[in-house]
């Protein structure tokens, strides 16, 4: 009699396994990356938010709800000039971060608001697109109070970029100073150099696809480079010397129309412009202010 072997479970056949293999480490390889940029932009729009300080001299606390019903805490001092100029935080900001702006100003007569970023009252960041919302509820604290009668803005980062967006439907915003913001948000996330379809390569795009999903704006719709043609209000872009690259200052320069200038602070990264040259530094942001919003 013809034994005739029966089917083993154990039986192994290359034929079948490596592209079950392939599959299987295709589709583990895609899950990896979906759960590595999701998770980097979990982290990039819920930055840690540093306790702030309970008091500040010559400064009072207050709270602004924009139109969403979100309240930001922040630092009131009112105008001895008439004008108030909106001080808005990069990303990570509480309200404190822009104290140094804001005692340079006070010193010269300005009054000045500062407010914590979103991500400080549990509402993810959005890098300068939701973050409008906060710099008209700003605004319109600022109009409200006896004595203000000019409003000039100053933003770093995406602080800067939240001005932008602003600047066209807040026409009270009569001159502005802007620093260090990215020309382009995509341009931004995929601006580090890689081989075409490596790691690298591969999580820069989803970085930017799931940025657009969670936030609700596609990254390449941040930009800057693109709303600057638009801006009435003069301009003062300053930009560190070693990101002027990254941010493409000169190309914001030439986009923006003709009241806008452009200072590169010598040696400055990102942030920083008034410790790498203080004196440099209240000459120019004190003598756009003077110029653009006058002194009474």
């Amino acid at each position: 009699m013809r034994l005739v072997p029966r089917p083993s479970f154990f039986q192994f056949s290359w034929k079948h396994f490596l592209p079950r293999l392939a599959f299987a480490l295709l589709c583990t390889w895609l899950l990896m990356m979906l759960a590595l940029a999701n998770l980097y932009v979990y982290v990039l729009t819920h930055p840690p938010c540093q306790p702030s300080a309970a008091q500040q001299p010559g400064f009072e606390s207050i709270a602004v709800t924009n139109a969403a019903g979100l309240t930001l805490k922040g630092w009131w001092r009112p105008p001895q000039n008439g004008m108030v100029i909106l001080l808005v935080g990069g990303l990570g900001s509480n309200r404190d971060a822009m104290l140094p702006d804001a005692r340079l100003l006070a010193d010269h007569g300005y009054g000045v608001l500062t407010l914590e970023q979103r991500h400080c009252a549990g509402v993810p960041a959005t890098l300068g697109y939701a973050e409008t919302q906060d710099v008209h509820a700003m605004a319109a604290f600022a109009l409200a109070q006896p004595g203000v009668q000019r409003l000039g803005g100053l933003g770093f980062s995406i602080g800067g970029v939240a001005l932008l967006n602003a600047s066209n439907s807040q026409p009270e915003l009569q001159a502005l100073v802007i620093q260090g913001n990215y020309a382009n948000l995509y341009a931004e996330i995929t601006a580090a150099p890689t081989r075409m379809l490596s790691f690298e390569w591969q999580m820069q795009r989803l970085v930017a696809f799931f940025f657009g999903v969670w936030s609700g704006v596609p990254a390449r719709q941040l930009s800057p480079i693109d709303v600057l043609p638009h801006v009435q209000q003069p301009l003062l872009l300053i930009h560190g010397e070693k990101e002027t690259q990254r941010t493409r200052a000169e190309a914001q320069l030439q986009a923006a129309a003709s009241h806008a200038t452009l200072w590169i602070v010598p040696a400055a990264g990102h942030g920083g412009y008034h410790r790498a040259d203080p004196h440099a530094y209240r000459q120019r942001v004190i003598g756009f202010f003077e110029s653009h919003l006058g002194i009474e």
